[in-house]
């Protein structure tokens, strides 16, 4: 589970979880729901009403309002005001907790909690030119909301994941890089994973935006981009195959210095044939490393599920699955739907390893 689901509050969402899907999942998200259904426009405040920037009109090319640094005031001067995702956390734990002693959890469920990089929020709400910049000081807070998180939850039932949708779009070639070059992106993502101790899961959902959005910013802008032709509703554009993502994930495993718990991809419904599967086969992860794939869509049920699965399959011998991003904008009807191919998935592994 990536992160949001369509529920009123935690507790919903860990009943559940735990009584269609527990015998599969290990780490539970809270679910964001209320206000953190939107993910990262929680943060809109500590740019908009922050008094070390502006903010600009709403520009057509955008379509969306952007902040600067304001006139006169120096980049290692711009700061922040402590961030709300400790408290988040603190809200949804004691239910957590409570779930996994009346049996509702696993006993061994983790406590996910998935935090968008600071290499996203900058991206969004910050004009191009001052990206860079202003990530220095949001990293500071940033980080002291990470080690806030550390020091309040016991580290054993403890999972971070890292949401990268504008590092994996950038890297694709859809967002221009404030940075010096990529390589500078993976070392945002190695700092802020460094933040995690050991005896801490960490991992990292590579997002190419919730088709719910609509035209997601986070797609990329469709004039810039060659538009594919696609069956997922609202989307701008789409990856034409999992290249990218196993190019990302590689270079994760190179740069990242501690262990890589898991990575989560999103995968696209048009990815119906195998050739669109085949850079799987380049996949070098480490062997303690969890890769799950977002082979799960409302939309096309069970048999094209489970026809991704076998396209996977011929070049992993290991992977999970999930949903392409966090179902939060998703309808009742929709997360039944998600729920019944979960499920008819789990079952049909359970009877070939049964016949195995």
């Amino acid at each position: 589970m990536t992160g949001s689901l369509p529920f009123k509050n935690a507790d919903e969402v860990f009943d559940y979880i735990g009584s269609e899907l527990g015998p599969w999942v290990a780490r539970v998200p809270d679910g964001e729901t209320g206000e953190r259904r939107n993910w990262v426009l929680t943060q809109t405040a500590h740019f908009f009403e922050n008094p070390f920037l502006e903010v600009l009109p709403e520009s057509p090319e955008i379509g969306r309002k952007l902040a600067r640094i304001k006139p006169g005031v120096r980049a290692e001067d711009v700061a922040f005001p402590p961030f709300q995702y400790p408290d988040f956390a603190t809200e949804s734990y004691p239910l957590f907790k409570k779930a996994k002693e009346e049996g509702r959890l696993a006993p061994n469920a983790k406590f996910q909690i998935s935090l968008p990089t600071p290499f996203n929020a900058v991206s969004y709400f910050v004009v191009l030119e001052d990206q860079a910049r202003v990530l220095a000081a949001y990293n500071v807070q940033a980080k002291a909301a990470t080690e806030e998180i550390l020091r309040r939850f016991p580290h054993d039932e403890l999972a971070i994941q890292w949401d990268l949708p504008t590092e994996l779009v950038t890297v694709q070639g859809w967002f221009p890089n404030p940075l010096a070059n990529l390589d500078s992106v993976f070392s945002t993502i190695a700092e802020v994973t460094s933040w995690v101790p050991a005896d801490v899961d960490v991992g990292y959902h590579l997002c190419y935006g919730d088709s719910k959005f609509g035209a997601s910013p986070f797609m990329g802008n469709p004039e810039q981009c060659p538009i594919h032709s696609h069956k997922d509703h609202g989307r701008n554009i789409l990856p034409q195959d999992i290249g990218t993502v196993v190019e990302f994930s590689n270079k994760l495993a190179e740069r990242i210095r501690r262990p890589i718990n898991f990575i989560q991809a999103a995968t696209m419904r048009d990815w119906d044939q195998p050739q669109h599967w085949d850079a799987l086969s380049k996949l070098n992860l480490a062997p303690e490393t969890e890769f799950y794939l977002g082979l799960v869509h409302a939309s096309d049920g069970l048999a094209s599920a489970q026809r991704r699965w076998n396209y996977v399959a011929n070049h992993l011998k290991s992977f999970g699955v999930s949903t392409e991003c966090g179902l939060g904008r998703h309808s009742q009807e929709e997360l039944a739907a998600v729920t019944e191919i979960f499920k008819g998935l789990g079952a049909g592994t359970e009877s070939r390893q049964a016949a195995e």
